[in-house]
């Protein structure tokens, strides 16, 4: 090895492991608990929410909560750079949704992601991480979608994420990040928030419990594993949406602004 390159490899080492201690301490020290559903758009109506049945309870206890360090905005040589290693499929536009605010404080606890994702080919399989920051430090993962398959630049492919936030994200203003994958190599090929959209910064958001709503007990009495994607968990904790769904109170995100 080159010494006179050694100095500056432990600096760099010494930023990204600081880097790495201060997005891991952001994560804190409460559990998570969160309801969350996904699948392509078109499934419904644009004015409806997705099955109440087919949405899971994913919980996260401290230590097994996924945290990343955020990139300070870089200038535009080093985002070309970052963009270089991107693959052949992209995400084209994405929105976000915020409602259910039983309080009234202007905050909500229920987020939907929606976005478009194209490739160059036919078809590709992929599948997407959405993760939320409230503190600008560091990325948490919210919830981690199946494979699914995108058609070329077809318009009519969008997909969905919908996740009610049950304990531990305090009251404040979230960022969001839609990470796409490929899904045979597991590479990163493209990510969408702040810097794209002002639709996935400073969204008012607190969890259920925060927002007025009675908190289940601590056994729901479903599995919690992380990326169990089958569905079904969490029904019955949903009658308390039953109005909601009637509803359609609806607030978007650009309403509030």
């Amino acid at each position: 090895m080159n010494a006179r390159l050694l100095p500056s490899i432990l600096v760099a080492s010494s930023f990204l492991t600081a880097d790495l201690a201060a997005a891991q301490g952001a994560a804190g020290t409460e559990e998570r608990v969160t309801r969350s559903a996904a699948g392509p758009a078109g499934d419904h109506a644009v004015d409806e929410l997705r099955d109440p049945t087919s949405f899971e309870v994913i919980r996260r206890e401290p230590g097994e909560i996924t945290v990343k360090p955020r990139r300070a905005v870089a200038n535009s040589k080093g985002t070309d750079a970052l963009k270089a290693t991107y693959g052949d499929s992209w995400v084209y536009d994405a929105t976000t949704d915020i409602f259910s605010d039983r309080d009234r404080d202007g905050y909500h606890s229920y987020l939907r992601v929606r976005f478009d994702a194209d490739t160059i080919y036919t078809y590709s399989y992929v599948y997407a991480e959405i993760y939320v920051s409230a503190d600008g430090t560091a990325w948490e993962l919210l919830y981690s979608t199946q494979d699914f398959d995108i058609w070329g630049s077809d318009p009519d492919d969008d997909y969905e994420v919908e996740t009610e936030l049950i304990s531990g994200y305090s009251t404040g203003l979230y960022d969001v990040l839609i990470e796409l994958y490929d899904a045979d190599t597991g590479e990163l090929v493209d990510e969408f928030g702040p810097n794209e959209s002002p639709e996935f910064s400073l969204l008012p958001l607190e969890d259920s419990g925060r927002d007025g709503a009675p908190v289940p007990p601590p056994d729901y009495g479903y599995d919690y594993d992380d990326h169990d994607h089958d569905g079904g968990g969490g029904a019955l904790s949903w009658l308390g949406l039953a109005g909601l769904l009637g509803a359609l109170a609806l607030r978007r995100r650009r309403a509030l602004a």
